[in-house]
């Protein structure tokens, strides 16, 4: 056989390799967006727009104000699967929303590898302090820790003061007999870094994070208990505590009903170390349907004799596959020792696309 026609056989052969894997992808549009899939590679793509009403007054009182933001926001997964296994992937979330809540951070963007033995994220995403711990439920719009902390108050803890979505590498267990567990570390947590007095700023440095939970059924139940804990260390500029916080929470479903509840210590974590430490209490009950889903939320956070109340109520609803209305409303109550206990309200609406 000459050279030449060795040459011939190999690209054609190749050429008919390349139009079996063409012919073996597949572009689909479902409920995880815009789909890509070829042999061991999935790519996903959707993203949202959305628009937000809000009406308000100030826990100073005064005449109601009102409101509203507009955000965008994109999701990218890739994903690739080897014969033996292995799963590896890169997520990355986008949000043009406001990212300064009460340090909540809308954008990842997070490498992953899972098989049997578990799973390894590396990048900025939140840790498993936060995605291991039961609490409250936050239907709608966050309710208790939600988008009303755009208009006024502050946000509840929820699970403990942790390092948000800073650049981190965790470990998650798989399940075992209904147990998991997952542990993180950060090199370094930020916010408010730009201000001008080092004071205003949060800087922490070696933050870990542990966290885990067991689920079981019981009876007619599920049933689940967390435990999570958090430690870093302040840069001494700051003038503020180390990290030390931790919580336990339950959650409890039975059909379409859902409790969850708290109890978070965050202690003197990036406060000023002659603060009084700060602790809270949150639950909530919530009811999912196949297009609408609501919950009721409470949460009391103490600091000394200083206590914030928040109470919430939420709503998320698919109006068709595409569109959705969430609205939450929120009563806070501030109550300072020789002083008369102030109060105030956000509600909120939000319409969404989603594509």
């Amino acid at each position: 056989m000459s050279k030449l026609f060795k040459f011939g056989a190999a690209s054609l052969s190749a050429l008919v390799a390349q139009g079996a894997l063409m012919a073996s992808a597949e572009v689909s549009y479902d409920e995880r967006g815009l789909v890509y899939e070829n042999g061991a590679v999935t790519v996903q793509a959707r993203g949202a727009v959305a628009v937000q009403g809000a009406w308000y007054e100030p826990l100073q009182g005064g005449v109601p104000r009102d409101g509203s933001e507009a955000d965008g926001s994109a999701v990218l997964i890739a994903e690739w699967e080897t014969s033996s296994g292995l799963l590896f992937g890169v997520r990355g979330e986008f949000d043009t929303g406001n990212t300064q809540i009460d340090d909540f951070e809308r954008d990842e963007l997070y490498a992953y590898v899972a098989a049997d033995w578990g799973r390894i994220e590396a990048g900025e995403n939140d840790g498993p302090a936060d995605t291991l711990s039961f609490h409250a439920p936050t239907i709608g719009l966050g309710q208790v820790r939600g988008d009303f902390a755009r208009y006024t108050g502050s946000v509840a803890l929820l699970s403990p003061y942790d390092s948000r979505d800073a650049l981190k590498v965790s470990y998650f267990s798989p399940p075992v007999n209904g147990f998991s567990a997952g542990v993180s570390y950060s090199p370094e947590f930020k916010s408010n870094e730009d201000a001008v007095n080092p004071t205003s700023r949060i800087v922490q440095d070696e933050v870990y994070e542990l966290g885990a939970q067991y689920i079981r059924p019981v009876g007619n139940w599920v049933a689940g208990l967390s435990a999570a804990f958090v430690k870093g260390s302040a840069d001494p500029v700051t003038n503020r505590a180390d990290i030390e916080s931790w919580s336990v929470g339950t959650e409890l479903r039975r059909g379409k009903m859902i409790f969850g509840a708290a109890y978070v210590d965050r202690g003197r974590s990036a406060l000023r170390p002659t603060a009084e430490t700060e602790n809270e209490w949150n639950a909530g009950f919530g009811w999912e349907e196949d297009r609408w889903e609501a919950a009721t939320s409470y949460a009391v956070t103490s600091q000394g004799d200083e206590k914030d109340h928040r109470f919430g109520i939420g709503v998320d609803f698919d109006v068709t596959p595409h569109v959705y209305l969430r609205t939450d409303a929120v009563r806070l109550v501030s109550e300072r020792p020789g002083i008369e206990n102030r109060d105030g309200w956000v509600a909120m609406t939000e319409l969404g696309l989603r594509f």
